[in-house]
């Protein structure tokens, strides 16, 4: 039987109209109030610095990165920035030894195992304490 059909069955209709209906004892309300247990209050309490410093470390590396992003572009409006070329090419020579070094470092099969085996596992150990509820902001 279909919800429609239960509602226009003549039988149904009937019985529901001869059962009166029942109303609550005397102090229902009363009993029930009496049975519910307050709430606790709620004190909010003043966020430490770590805590703060805590909510604010992703804020800083998004606008960080696109700091970065905005600052490496080419877009005409941005050219206001005096010596950025100047600045661009010192960055890139001031890391040509870490690149250097990381080449070698990068040559061995042992260590680029390793470290991809530890960076894919560091990224899972984020991504788990950023979605686990027991470790939710």
């Amino acid at each position: 039987m279909d919800t429609d059909e239960m509602l226009n069955d003549d039988f149904l209709a009937g019985l529901l109209r001869k059962m009166p209906l029942e109303s609550p004892s005397d102090g229902f309300i009363n009993k029930v109030m009496t049975g519910l247990e307050p709430l606790p209050s709620t004190m909010t309490h003043k966020r430490t610095f770590f805590e703060w410093l805590k909510s604010l470390i992703p804020y800083l590396g998004v606008g960080l990165i696109i700091a970065l992003i905005l600052y490496s572009s080419d877009i005409p409006n941005l050219n206001f920035i005096y010596g950025k070329e100047y600045f661009s090419g010192m960055l890139v020579k001031a890391f040509h030894p870490f690149w250097i070094s990381m080449k070698v470092l990068l040559s061995s099969r042992l260590i680029t195992y390793f470290l991809l085996i530890s960076v894919s596992a560091g990224f899972l150990f984020i991504i788990d304490k950023l979605f686990s509820r027991r470790f939710a902001l």
